[in-house]
């Protein structure tokens, strides 16, 4: 009996899908310059500003892009439209993500920039407290940390030791 053929994708195989995928990226520029200049020709060139645009997706492209974010090659702002717009998300889909994400990117800065002007302030009150130590123990500066309370085991260990 002959065993059956079943092909795999090895590294020649996917060299040829990064081939594909970069030749349907270079007619997809060219369809994007035949398209923008039969809509002036047609309806005007009077905004020569705008641009038709062909969006392709690249064939297996999710992985790739994942092993490039992670590995910090591409950041989120690559990568995200990429992995979306493969995954076939429209350009409204895609424009809403990216505005979610940084959104969120800059309520998380704003978080940490507020806890790092916290620290700071507690830092310069530690300092504050830590020079002038018989300042803080009259009661005379407001930003003093009373001595914290022996605790119960602390106690009960003292009167051992007695």
């Amino acid at each position: 009996m002959r065993a059956k053929y079943r092909p795999t994708l090895s590294p020649p195989h996917n060299h040829r899908l990064q081939l594909l995928n970069t030749t349907v990226a270079s007619i997809a520029l060219f369809v994007n310059s035949v398209l923008t200049t039969t809509y002036n020709a047609i309806y005007g060139a009077e905004n020569d500003d705008g641009e038709l645009i062909l969006v392709v997706a690249p064939l297996a492209a999710n992985k790739e892009v994942e092993e490039l974010y992670k590995s910090g090659i591409i950041d989120y702002e690559t990568a995200m439209p990429a992995a979306l717009h493969s995954l076939g998300c429209s350009a409204e889909e895609i424009a809403s993500a990216m505005q979610r994400r940084r959104d969120s990117e800059a309520k998380e800065k704003a978080m940490s920039d507020e806890r790092q002007k916290t620290e700071k302030a507690e830092l310069k009150a530690r300092a504050k407290v830590a020079a002038n130590p018989q300042r803080s123990q009259t009661g005379a500066g407001s930003s003093a940390v009373a001595p914290a309370a022996p605790t119960p085991k602390a106690a009960a260990s003292q009167s051992d030791t007695d």
